[in-house]
């Protein structure tokens, strides 16, 4: 071939031409020549920042949480592994591990991309917290800085938005979608190659009636998974054994477990709770005992030189169970004949966390004590594994036992520092149950009664009879008026009439009772509608009736059927031994006029399980023939409690608040059983907030009142 003549071009515009040429075939083969091989956890390590007020600011170091690295280079383009499951305590860097691969998509191997949170606000709020400080403090990625993440809000209206993160070095075909797993449209817009599945158990089983969102993500990603070129990665801490999604994804994966290296002896070996020891009553000094050689006391501080990069093994190799303790030698030979399977399962426990001590785990198991639902939190975020539902229902019969006989309806008994009330509307009438609570979830039942009147109009019918209700407030033993210190009001029914009633008065707060195990008991205002057509479609409603204070029914009721439990073997050992009966956490107290159908409706539901898209699905559900209100009553006096955020009380708060609630009453106190609480309430200290239908929920221990 004969060479180009750039002479011809005489000898300055030849040469520019020349070095011009020579630019533009350096330019083409930079961008033909494939990306560098490179893990994921490589990229992290060279190009992942943290931002200066982060925890840990700085650059990304493997010796923080070495677990990490084989979970990420899981998700590496030349690794075979199509699905990376990570099962997890909390706070254990497993979102991390994901956040990193996505700089790393954008900088390595750009593709569509989903990631999916259990809402999409919960997704939007990722991105603003996690995201994009992470491209910030990253050089590779600040768009400021010549990274691979486009910058939001263009003037030309070429970049990132709210719900749509949009690669620089690409064209429009590369991106990170944001959406909710409750959103039937935002899962079915696209076609990708890569998926994140984050906080995966708090996706709902069925969408609208179309499928679960997993199925949805999986048909998303299906034109990319026959070129074998996609990937997915399922985030979640776990919920409850036979229901939890994540626990049934890891089961279906090689299920690897992370090896600590002993410190004294060189064996490897799982960590278990049951290795996690302490001095009698002193759970703050927490300590490890390995069962590989015999030594009693490994500290916490220890931790981070037991654990290495190459910690993980399947359960299962060669068809036969991996033993929990290995030496050195049979763990490496086991590495060896690990297969590199497509699915591919990490369990982060919280016995390994980095991010969390022995110390806390055993603080956070003694104060679980007594109570279910805080037994369940602390054995999914803590520990890191599914939690086993155990016990039947209640039997109604028996709790009569749970009678007293020293006090009546209308009566105060001595015990009971804080009131509350739980509220269940209906079409014809309002049950109500009124709770006096003590230190460690004792409570008292003070009153529970049915209202009967209309309920659709706001403040008639039964309605203006429970404001009146309301307005007498409790005498305490000493003779003191008290207002109840907050009520919970079932707004699902006749709601506006329901946040009327609440708006009228401080200290009331209309609720909506929903399922979820992970469900806080009382939670801040939030949306529980979505738009189904228009431009907005999968975003919140706006509507007032569509916004609600919602209660975590499941794991109230886990907690108030362990109370119920306990309290029953306290009674009955007691009447055995003839010693008085202990008061375990939560014990409950009923009063003689109890009413006569009150013991069937409190226990009247149980966990029934339901196969939904082929996945149990465990509810509380009435049994046939029996009515709830009652329970429902309850459970919203519990979430009132919560509210309140008694558990925060010191023993010197209880104490304060009972001498002042219990001292004689005030001369110049007025009766408000006599008429309206007007000049009275000056009197009891009790002050008049702001009308708001959040209601209060503080504690002002020096005017003992809530």
């Amino acid at each position: 071939m004969t060479a180009f003549d750039y002479s011809r071009f005489g000898l300055v515009a030849g040469g520019v031409l020349q070095r011009n040429v020579k630019r533009l075939n350096r330019a083409l083969a930079s961008g033909m020549r494939p990306p560098k091989r490179m893990n994921v956890s490589e990229w992290a390590k060279e190009f992942r920042y943290f931002p200066d007020d982060a925890a840990i600011p700085g650059k990304w170091r493997h010796e923080t949480a070495p677990e990490l690295v084989e979970i990420m280079d899981a998700l590496s383009p030349h690794d075979p592994c199509e699905e990376a499951v990570v099962i997890k305590c909390a706070q254990s860097g497993g979102s991390a591990s994901a956040e990193n691969w996505l700089g790393f998509i954008s900088d390595q191997a750009p593709g569509p991309t989903l990631f999916v949170q259990a809402t999409a606000k919960a997704a939007t709020a990722w991105a603003a917290e996690k995201f994009w400080p992470m491209v910030e403090a990253s050089p590779q990625l600040n768009p400021e800085r010549g990274g691979t993440i486009r910058a939001q809000g263009l003037a030309n209206g070429d970049g990132s938005t709210t719900e749509k993160i949009l690669f620089s070095r690409t064209g429009s075909g590369s991106y990170i979608l944001l959406a909710g797993a409750n959103s039937a449209a935002n899962l079915r817009q696209r076609t990708v190659r890569y998926a994140v599945e984050d906080d995966l158990d708090q996706f709902p089983s069925d969408l609208d009636g179309q499928g679960s969102p997993e199925g949805m993500i999986d048909e998303r990603l299906k034109v990319w998974r026959s070129r074998g070129l996609s990937k997915r990665i399922k985030i979640s801490t776990p919920t409850i054994k036979g229901s939890s999604k994540i626990g049934a994804a890891y089961a279906k994966s090689d299920r690897r477990r992370y090896y600590f290296k002993c410190p004294e002896c060189g064996d490897r070996f799982v960590p278990h709770w049951e290795d996690i020891q302490w001095p009698e009553g002193r759970h703050e000094e927490a300590y490890m005992a390995p069962p590989c050689c015999g030594v009693e006391r490994i500290e916490h501080w220890r931790k981070g030189s037991m654990k290495l990069q190459d910690g993980w093994l399947s359960d299962m190799i060669d068809g036969q169970p991996v033993p929990r303790v290995l030496s050195e030698a049979d763990f490496q030979a086991l590495r060896q004949r690990m297969p590199q399977s497509l699915k591919r399962g990490f369990h982060l426990p919280g016995e390994i966390s980095t991010f969390q001590s022995w110390a806390e785990m055993a603080v956070g198991f003694r104060d679980a004590q007594g109570d279910i639902s805080k037994l369940k939190t602390w054995t999914n975020l803590k520990r890191g594994i599914e939690f086993e539902l155990k016990g039947d229902t209640p039997d109604y019969e028996a709790i009569s036992a749970l009678r007293e006989q020293d006090w009546g309806r209308g009566n105060m008994p001595v015990g009971p520092v804080v009131t509350v009330l739980g509220a269940d509307v209906q079409g014809d009438g309002i049950y109500i149950e009124v709770v006096g609570y003590a230190e460690r979830s004792e409570t008292w039942q003070l009153d529970a009664r049915f209202i009967p009147g209309a309920t659709d109009v706001k403040g008639q019918g039964a309605w203006a009879d429970l404001d009146a209700y309301s307005l007498r407030g409790v005498t305490f033993p000493g003779g003191k008026i008290v207002p109840i210190d907050q009520e919970c009001v079932d707004a699902g029914y006749h709601t506006e009439a329901a946040q009327a009633y609440c708006a009228k008065r401080p200290r009331r707060t209309p609720v909506y009772g929903r399922h979820g195990w992970n469900r806080p008991p009382i939670g801040r205002g939030e949306a529980i509608g979505f738009e189904r057509q228009g431009r907005r479609v999968g975003a919140a409603s706006k509507r007032i009736e569509d916004k609600a204070f919602l209660v975590g029914i499941d794991g109230l009721k886990l907690s108030w059927y362990g109370f119920l439990r306990s309290s029953l073997k306290a009674v009955t050992e007691s009447v055995a031994s003839g010693v008085p009966a202990s008061s375990p956490v939560g014990r409950v107290h009923l009063g003689r006029d109890v009413p006569e159908d009150w013991p069937e409706q409190a226990t009247a539901e149980t966990i029934i399980v339901k196969m939904i898209n082929g996945f149990p699905d465990r509810r509380w559900t009435p049994m046939a023939g029996r009515q709830n209100h009652y329970l429902d009553c309850r459970i919203y006096a519990m979430a009132a409690a919560a509210k309140l955020m008694l558990d925060a009380l010191t023993e010197a708060d209880w104490a304060q608040l009972r001498a002042e609630r219990y001292a004689p009453k005030d001369p110049d106190q007025g009766d408000l059983l006599a008429g309206p609480l007007l000049s009275a309430m000056t009197a009891a200290k009790v002050e008049v907030e702001p009308s708001s239908p959040s209601g209060g929920g503080y504690i002002d221990v020096e005017e003992g009142y809530l």
